[in-house]
């Protein structure tokens, strides 16, 4: 999770799951300064089961959600909404966050309306962490993407970010997840930027229509949020010739990683690009 919130001292831990980059800052019990997440991997819904939740029949959020939106408590619920208060309250322990953490995820769908009323709270940690839940889990029905996409409008950035990453493998809402990446990779937070650009890869040629803004990060001096823009530009293809200037200068100036992607950008812009009949766009 990227989370604003300064109550406890800021850890960094950045987890992969499905592509995506979710970059985790303590929020009160989470793991101490300096020590990354124990696993880059996110466990299936079916990890590990109790056996209550072996005999329980599965729960739709249709069935969990009264009409009016009011929460049916049930054994799901009950055990999200404990999981969800661990993540949100300050000091708890190490371990007892990353298991919450982790128990939210394996609730998958089960989770999903007390994720939505937490999506909706006006405390920003609350979003923020029900977000960063949704980006790292594997089901995430038609109501809950509908209250993340809502979230894309949040007056929090981190909000903003998280829900982004939660919803960029679903097409329908990527063009407003693009959007919302392209405005975060100006943002003044390093983290939002890699966060931005990372999750940004997912994207190809549909991203031509943000070029100035992705030709803008070009002169940004962290690499972590260069590189994967270059590799985005490379994709976009001859659209981008415009950042070959940028690009040139960054293959002959700078070294390893960085170097590589804006050569290998440029073969993909410039090739392209020449390989088209003249008046071809």
């Amino acid at each position: 999770m990227i989370s604003s919130w300064q109550a406890a001292p800021l850890v960094v831990a950045r987890i992969v799951a499905g592509g995506l980059l979710v970059v985790a800052l303590g929020c009160g019990g989470s793991p101490e300064a300096g020590v990354d997440a124990p696993s880059s991997e996110v466990p299936s819904v079916a990890q590990n089961p109790t056996p209550d939740q072996r005999k329980a029949a599965p729960l739709t959020l249709a069935a969990a959600v009264r009409p009016g939106g009011q929460v049916v408590e049930t054994p799901q619920t009950k055990a999200a909404r404990e999981a969800l208060h661990i993540l949100t309250t300050p000091g708890s322990e190490p371990a007892a966050w990353e298991a919450a953490q982790l128990k939210l995820i394996a609730l998958g769908a089960d989770a999903a309306p007390v994720l939505i009323e937490a999506l909706q709270s006006s405390n920003d940690v609350e979003r923020e962490t029900a977000a960063t839940v949704c980006a790292l889990t594997d089901t995430v029905e038609a109501p809950l993407q509908a209250a993340l996409a809502t979230c894309l409008s949040d007056s929090s950035s981190f909000v903003r970010a998280n829900a982004a990453a939660a919803l960029v493998r679903f097409p329908e809402h990527q063009p407003r997840v693009m959007s919302t990446l392209t405005d975060l990779l100006a943002d003044t937070n390093p983290q939002l930027r890699r966060m931005a650009a990372t999750n940004l890869s997912a994207f190809g040629p549909e991203a031509s229509s943000a070029l100035p803004q992705l030709t803008a990060v070009l002169t940004d001096n962290d690499a972590e949020v260069v590189t994967p823009v270059i590799q985005l530009l490379g994709r976009i293809g001859p659209q981008a010739v415009d950042a070959v200037p940028q690009l040139q200068k960054i293959a002959f100036e700078q070294h390893g990683e960085l170097k590589h992607a804006a050569e290998q950008a440029l073969l993909l812009i410039q090739t392209d690009a020449e390989s088209r009949s003249p008046g071809e766009k």
